[in-house]
């Protein structure tokens, strides 16, 4: 089955993999399911990588190395996390559909997929990182999956959506670019501070929580511009002025 999609801006991330051969066994799913673009935080592939990426040596050979999750995703429009863990400060955004249906609605972003590592998983200043998360669902008493098997039902949700599906759900061709999401971002947390909507201890992480709801909405260019008029003039209510903005193309 080939929808003749390209899959070259979809990164596979793995955090300091370390058990041997999950590397590899990655490398050869993804070529299964056509991505080629894997990063690593940590070191490079070892020799019994190599063995079990069978035919998919090309992916291993061409992998980037970075010393940071920080770095490996500074060039990304949209950073999903792949995680075990759930509760009231881990929330799950997505299940592996949805994830696949957001991939397929944001066809020119480009999408980091990232897994954790196969001890612990990410660190939370590494979760924070990345703005949504998805959860596979398992047996409660054992849900922890081997990572180069996440890997797997991560790549096969994506690669699977019925072409019809895909074009169903690819609503959002004019999406905001990583860029025009951290200005609104900025802005919004501008107007919030202009206002005197913080208090002097907060409980909540509005920062991550704008982040997080920017992304999960995933706004157009329109969206954008309606949402830079609405805190404009809440804004203007409150201070008796606006708040300039920099995005570009900006009609008011």
């Amino acid at each position: 089955m080939n929808y003749n999609y390209d899959h070259s801006r979809i990164v596979v991330i793995l955090v300091e993999p370390i058990y041997g051969g999950n590397v590899g066994a990655i490398a050869r799913i993804m070529n299964n399911f056509c991505f080629s673009q894997l990063r690593i935080i940590g070191k490079t592939p070892e020799k019994n990588d190599f063995y079990l990426a069978m035919h998919s040596e090309h992916i291993l050979e061409n992998v980037c190395i970075y010393s940071s999750l920080a770095e490996a995703v500074k060039d990304l429009d949209r950073v999903i996390a792949f995680s075990r863990r759930i509760g009231k400060n881990k929330p799950v955004d997505l299940s592996p559909r949805q994830m696949a249906r957001y991939v397929h609605s944001v066809p020119n972003a480009k999408i980091g997929l990232v897994f954790g590592r196969e001890t612990y998983g990410l660190t939370d200043s590494e979760a924070e990182l990345c703005p949504l998360r998805c959860h596979f669902m398992a047996n409660p008493d054992f849900p922890s999956i081997n990572l180069a098997q996440a890997v797997a039902l991560a790549l096969w949700e994506i690669y699977s959506l019925p072409l019809e599906e895909k074009q169903g759900e690819n609503k959002y061709y004019n999406a905001a670019s990583k860029e025009e999401l951290d200005e609104i971002h900025h802005y919004i947390i501008q107007v919030m501070h202009s206002t005197g909507f913080f208090q002097k201890q907060e409980t909540v992480n509005w920062d991550a929580f704008i982040a997080k709801m920017l992304n999960e909405l995933n706004p157009d260019k329109t969206m954008l511009y309606r949402l830079r008029q609405i805190f404009n003039r809440f804004n203007v209510l409150v201070t008796g002025k606006g708040l300039g903005y920099s995005i570009s193309n900006d009609k008011e």
